[in-house]
Protein backbone atom coordinates (compact mmCIF):
# COMPACT_ATOMS: atom_id res chain seq x y z
CA UNK A 1 0.00 0.00 0.00
CA UNK A 2 1.31 3.30 -1.59
CA UNK A 3 1.90 6.34 1.71
CA UNK A 4 -0.22 8.48 -0.46
CA UNK A 5 -1.86 10.55 2.59
CA UNK A 6 1.99 10.80 4.10
CA UNK A 7 3.16 12.35 0.82
CA UNK A 8 0.11 14.50 0.55
CA UNK A 9 1.27 15.67 3.84
CA UNK A 10 5.37 16.25 2.71
CA UNK A 11 3.67 18.25 -0.48
CA UNK A 12 1.35 20.51 1.39
CA UNK A 13 4.44 21.57 4.26
CA UNK A 14 6.91 22.03 1.16
CA UNK A 15 3.77 23.99 -0.79
CA UNK A 16 3.06 25.60 2.52
CA UNK A 17 6.31 26.92 3.66
CA UNK A 18 6.48 29.16 -0.11
CA UNK A 19 7.08 32.51 0.68
CA UNK A 20 6.35 35.67 -1.54
CA UNK A 21 9.77 36.15 -2.42
CA UNK A 22 11.01 38.25 -5.40
CA UNK A 23 15.07 38.95 -6.55
CA UNK A 24 16.02 42.19 -5.39
CA UNK A 25 18.39 41.88 -8.87
CA UNK A 26 18.05 41.04 -12.26
CA UNK A 27 20.41 37.73 -12.32
CA UNK A 28 23.00 36.40 -14.45
CA UNK A 29 20.94 33.47 -14.75
CA UNK A 30 17.95 35.12 -16.23
CA UNK A 31 19.44 37.13 -18.23
CA UNK A 32 20.12 34.66 -21.39
CA UNK A 33 16.86 33.81 -22.01
CA UNK A 34 15.41 34.11 -25.63
CA UNK A 35 12.84 36.14 -24.79
CA UNK A 36 13.51 39.30 -23.49
CA UNK A 37 9.98 39.98 -22.97
CA UNK A 38 10.00 37.28 -19.86
CA UNK A 39 12.38 38.86 -18.46
CA UNK A 40 11.56 42.56 -18.10
CA UNK A 41 8.43 40.30 -16.49
CA UNK A 42 10.70 38.66 -14.18
CA UNK A 43 12.60 42.08 -13.49
CA UNK A 44 9.59 43.94 -12.66
CA UNK A 45 7.82 40.97 -10.33
CA UNK A 46 4.74 40.73 -12.73
CA UNK A 47 3.81 37.62 -11.16
CA UNK A 48 4.65 34.98 -8.52
CA UNK A 49 5.39 31.69 -8.75
CA UNK A 50 3.85 28.66 -6.81
CA UNK A 51 5.43 25.80 -7.25
CA UNK A 52 3.95 21.85 -5.98
CA UNK A 53 6.16 20.00 -3.78
CA UNK A 54 7.94 18.00 -6.04
CA UNK A 55 9.07 20.89 -7.97
CA UNK A 56 10.38 21.95 -4.58
CA UNK A 57 12.49 18.97 -3.78
CA UNK A 58 13.82 19.35 -7.57
CA UNK A 59 15.16 22.64 -6.57
CA UNK A 60 16.64 21.37 -3.15
CA UNK A 61 18.61 18.50 -4.80
CA UNK A 62 20.27 20.74 -7.54
CA UNK A 63 21.08 23.12 -4.55
CA UNK A 64 22.07 20.08 -1.99
CA UNK A 65 24.52 18.63 -5.38
CA UNK A 66 26.95 21.61 -4.85
CA UNK A 67 28.47 20.02 -2.08
CA UNK A 68 29.05 17.22 -3.85
CA UNK A 69 30.22 18.71 -6.51
CA UNK A 70 33.02 20.77 -4.45
CA UNK A 71 34.14 17.37 -2.90
CA UNK A 72 34.63 15.50 -6.11
CA UNK A 73 37.19 18.58 -6.93
CA UNK A 74 38.93 18.53 -3.44
CA UNK A 75 39.63 14.45 -3.85
CA UNK A 76 41.67 15.60 -6.58
CA UNK A 77 43.52 17.68 -4.98
CA UNK A 78 41.86 21.05 -5.89
CA UNK A 79 41.20 23.81 -3.94
CA UNK A 80 37.55 24.80 -3.73
CA UNK A 81 35.95 28.30 -2.24
CA UNK A 82 32.20 28.58 -2.20
CA UNK A 83 32.22 31.58 -0.35
CA UNK A 84 34.31 34.76 -0.12
CA UNK A 85 36.11 34.79 3.01
CA UNK A 86 37.28 38.29 2.29
CA UNK A 87 33.39 39.61 2.38
CA UNK A 88 33.09 38.74 6.46
CA UNK A 89 30.05 37.45 7.32
CA UNK A 90 26.48 38.59 7.03
CA UNK A 91 23.54 37.18 9.97
CA UNK A 92 26.14 35.29 11.34
CA UNK A 93 26.79 33.16 7.78
CA UNK A 94 30.10 33.35 5.32
CA UNK A 95 28.76 35.07 2.01
CA UNK A 96 28.99 34.10 -1.26
CA UNK A 97 31.32 35.08 -4.16
CA UNK A 98 29.16 37.80 -6.02
CA UNK A 99 29.12 40.23 -8.89
CA UNK A 100 27.20 43.28 -9.83
CA UNK A 101 26.68 45.81 -12.74
CA UNK A 102 24.15 48.26 -14.16
CA UNK A 103 24.39 50.43 -10.80
CA UNK A 104 23.43 47.73 -8.42
CA UNK A 105 20.54 46.65 -10.28
CA UNK A 106 22.41 43.50 -12.06
CA UNK A 107 24.54 40.70 -10.58
CA UNK A 108 24.75 36.88 -9.20
CA UNK A 109 26.00 34.79 -6.76
CA UNK A 110 28.86 32.24 -8.15
CA UNK A 111 29.01 28.73 -6.70
CA UNK A 112 32.69 28.69 -6.34
CA UNK A 113 35.96 29.82 -7.21
CA UNK A 114 38.66 26.69 -7.59
CA UNK A 115 42.47 25.90 -8.15
CA UNK A 116 44.23 23.21 -9.36
CA UNK A 117 41.98 21.84 -12.36
CA UNK A 118 44.56 19.62 -14.26
CA UNK A 119 43.24 20.39 -17.26
CA UNK A 120 44.22 24.23 -16.64
CA UNK A 121 47.68 25.57 -15.97
CA UNK A 122 48.78 25.24 -12.24
CA UNK A 123 47.79 27.84 -10.43
CA UNK A 124 45.08 29.17 -12.53
CA UNK A 125 42.22 29.93 -10.89
CA UNK A 126 38.54 28.94 -12.35
CA UNK A 127 35.17 29.92 -11.78
CA UNK A 128 33.04 26.42 -10.86
CA UNK A 129 29.03 26.80 -12.07
CA UNK A 130 27.17 22.98 -11.17
CA UNK A 131 23.97 22.32 -12.46
CA UNK A 132 21.78 19.19 -12.99
CA UNK A 133 20.17 17.93 -15.71
CA UNK A 134 17.10 15.08 -16.05
CA UNK A 135 18.27 12.52 -18.76
CA UNK A 136 16.69 14.28 -22.15
CA UNK A 137 18.66 17.40 -21.30
CA UNK A 138 21.61 15.78 -19.97
CA UNK A 139 21.88 13.88 -23.34
CA UNK A 140 21.10 16.85 -25.28
CA UNK A 141 23.73 18.38 -23.75
CA UNK A 142 26.39 15.83 -24.26
CA UNK A 143 25.13 15.45 -28.44
CA UNK A 144 25.07 19.15 -28.59
CA UNK A 145 27.88 20.88 -26.25
CA UNK A 146 27.68 23.26 -23.31
CA UNK A 147 27.31 26.61 -25.12
CA UNK A 148 24.53 25.38 -27.89
CA UNK A 149 22.05 23.48 -25.57
CA UNK A 150 22.58 26.15 -22.11
CA UNK A 151 22.92 29.56 -23.64
CA UNK A 152 21.19 30.87 -20.82
CA UNK A 153 24.02 29.00 -18.38
CA UNK A 154 26.75 29.78 -20.64
CA UNK A 155 25.82 33.14 -20.58
CA UNK A 156 25.53 32.96 -16.59
CA UNK A 157 29.05 31.87 -16.54
CA UNK A 158 30.69 34.24 -19.67
CA UNK A 159 29.01 36.69 -16.89
CA UNK A 160 30.98 35.87 -13.68
CA UNK A 161 34.17 35.04 -15.21
CA UNK A 162 34.09 38.50 -16.78
CA UNK A 163 33.03 40.38 -13.43
CA UNK A 164 35.96 38.32 -11.29
CA UNK A 165 38.80 38.08 -14.25
CA UNK A 166 38.84 34.67 -14.26
CA UNK A 167 40.68 33.24 -17.36
CA UNK A 168 38.33 29.51 -17.11
CA UNK A 169 35.19 28.34 -15.92
CA UNK A 170 34.30 24.64 -15.50
CA UNK A 171 30.90 23.14 -16.34
CA UNK A 172 29.93 20.19 -13.81
CA UNK A 173 26.32 18.67 -14.97
CA UNK A 174 25.05 15.42 -13.23
CA UNK A 175 21.83 13.32 -14.63
CA UNK A 176 19.32 12.88 -12.13
CA UNK A 177 18.31 9.85 -13.53
CA UNK A 178 21.65 8.05 -13.84
CA UNK A 179 24.32 10.09 -11.70
CA UNK A 180 26.65 10.45 -15.05
CA UNK A 181 28.60 13.34 -14.81
CA UNK A 182 29.75 15.68 -17.99
CA UNK A 183 32.45 18.65 -17.58
CA UNK A 184 33.23 21.07 -19.85
CA UNK A 185 36.22 23.67 -19.99
CA UNK A 186 34.82 27.03 -20.74
CA UNK A 187 37.32 29.85 -21.94
CA UNK A 188 35.76 33.57 -21.26
CA UNK A 189 34.13 35.47 -24.00
CA UNK A 190 34.72 39.21 -22.84
CA UNK A 191 32.20 40.91 -26.23
CA UNK A 192 29.56 38.41 -25.32
CA UNK A 193 29.83 39.51 -21.40
CA UNK A 194 29.69 42.87 -22.56
CA UNK A 195 26.43 42.26 -24.34
CA UNK A 196 24.89 40.47 -22.25
CA UNK A 197 25.27 43.34 -19.42
CA UNK A 198 23.75 45.86 -21.71
CA UNK A 199 20.70 43.83 -22.42
CA UNK A 200 20.52 43.69 -18.77
CA UNK A 201 20.36 47.34 -18.84
CA UNK A 202 17.74 48.09 -21.51
CA UNK A 203 15.37 45.65 -19.57
CA UNK A 204 16.21 47.05 -16.55
CA UNK A 205 15.27 50.58 -17.69
CA UNK A 206 12.94 50.01 -19.87
CA UNK A 207 9.42 51.54 -19.58
CA UNK A 208 7.45 49.29 -21.85
CA UNK A 209 7.81 45.67 -22.18
CA UNK A 210 9.83 44.39 -24.82
CA UNK A 211 8.51 42.60 -28.05
CA UNK A 212 7.82 38.90 -27.41
CA UNK A 213 10.07 36.09 -28.81
CA UNK A 214 6.70 35.32 -31.19
CA UNK A 215 3.23 36.90 -31.57
CA UNK A 216 1.77 33.63 -31.11
CA UNK A 217 0.16 32.22 -27.85
CA UNK A 218 0.52 28.79 -28.99
CA UNK A 219 4.32 29.27 -29.71
CA UNK A 220 6.11 26.31 -27.68
CA UNK A 221 7.82 29.23 -25.29
CA UNK A 222 4.56 31.09 -25.09
CA UNK A 223 2.58 28.56 -24.81
CA UNK A 224 4.27 27.18 -21.41
CA UNK A 225 5.78 30.54 -20.25
CA UNK A 226 4.48 32.02 -16.71
CA UNK A 227 3.59 34.84 -17.95
CA UNK A 228 1.42 33.90 -20.74
CA UNK A 229 -1.90 35.36 -19.65
CA UNK A 230 -0.52 39.11 -18.79
CA UNK A 231 1.93 39.15 -22.43
CA UNK A 232 -0.35 37.70 -24.72
CA UNK A 233 -4.36 37.56 -23.08
CA UNK A 234 -3.84 40.75 -20.57
CA UNK A 235 -6.42 38.49 -18.73
CA UNK A 236 -4.39 38.32 -15.65
CA UNK A 237 -3.43 41.75 -13.19
CA UNK A 238 0.49 41.28 -12.82
CA UNK A 239 1.61 41.32 -9.45
CA UNK A 240 0.65 44.35 -7.13
CA UNK A 241 4.21 45.64 -6.13
CA UNK A 242 5.50 49.06 -6.89
CA UNK A 243 7.84 47.52 -9.77
CA UNK A 244 4.43 46.93 -11.50
CA UNK A 245 3.49 50.14 -10.12
CA UNK A 246 3.69 53.00 -13.29
CA UNK A 247 5.15 55.96 -10.66
CA UNK A 248 8.17 53.71 -10.06
CA UNK A 249 11.85 53.43 -10.79
CA UNK A 250 14.83 52.06 -10.86
CA UNK A 251 17.86 54.30 -9.82
CA UNK A 252 20.52 54.76 -11.15
CA UNK A 253 22.95 56.22 -8.31
CA UNK A 254 24.75 52.81 -7.78
CA UNK A 255 22.45 52.20 -4.95
CA UNK A 256 19.92 49.30 -6.24
CA UNK A 257 17.26 50.76 -5.20
CA UNK A 258 14.24 52.27 -6.66
CA UNK A 259 12.50 55.89 -6.24
CA UNK A 260 8.04 56.18 -6.13
CA UNK A 261 7.97 59.33 -8.49
CA UNK A 262 4.59 60.48 -7.03
CA UNK A 263 5.42 59.65 -3.30
CA UNK A 264 8.75 61.32 -3.93
CA UNK A 265 10.12 58.92 -1.64
CA UNK A 266 12.57 55.46 -2.10
CA UNK A 267 11.91 52.30 -2.29
CA UNK A 268 13.60 49.80 -0.22
CA UNK A 269 12.45 45.86 -1.05
CA UNK A 270 10.14 45.94 1.75
CA UNK A 271 8.75 49.02 0.40
CA UNK A 272 8.78 47.37 -3.06
CA UNK A 273 6.95 44.21 -2.33
CA UNK A 274 4.27 45.94 0.19
CA UNK A 275 3.27 48.57 -2.26
CA UNK A 276 0.88 51.97 -1.45
CA UNK A 277 -2.33 52.88 -1.43
CA UNK A 278 -1.18 55.45 -4.70
CA UNK A 279 -0.82 52.01 -6.76
CA UNK A 280 -1.85 52.01 -10.34
CA UNK A 281 -0.73 49.60 -12.67
CA UNK A 282 1.82 50.39 -15.24
CA UNK A 283 0.46 50.15 -18.94
CA UNK A 284 3.91 49.32 -20.04
CA UNK A 285 3.87 46.34 -18.78
CA UNK A 286 0.84 45.13 -21.53
CA UNK A 287 2.53 47.33 -24.58
CA UNK A 288 2.69 46.23 -27.96
CA UNK A 289 5.78 46.68 -29.85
Amino acid sequence: MQATKTLAAINAVLEGQQKIEFRRHLGASVVGRPCARQVFYIWRWAKFEKFEGRMLRLFARGQNEEERFFEYLRSIGCEVWPFNTDAGKKNGKPQQWRVSDVEGHFGGSLDAVGRGLPDLPPGMPFLVECKTHNLKSFTKLKEEGFMKSKWEHFIQMQTYMYKMNLGAGLYMAACKDNDELFLEIVQPDTEQAKRTIERGRMVIYATEAPMRINKSPGFWMCKFCTFQQICHFKKEQPHRNCRTCKFSVPLKDGSGEWHCNRGGWPLDEAAQLAGCDMYEVNPGLFSEP
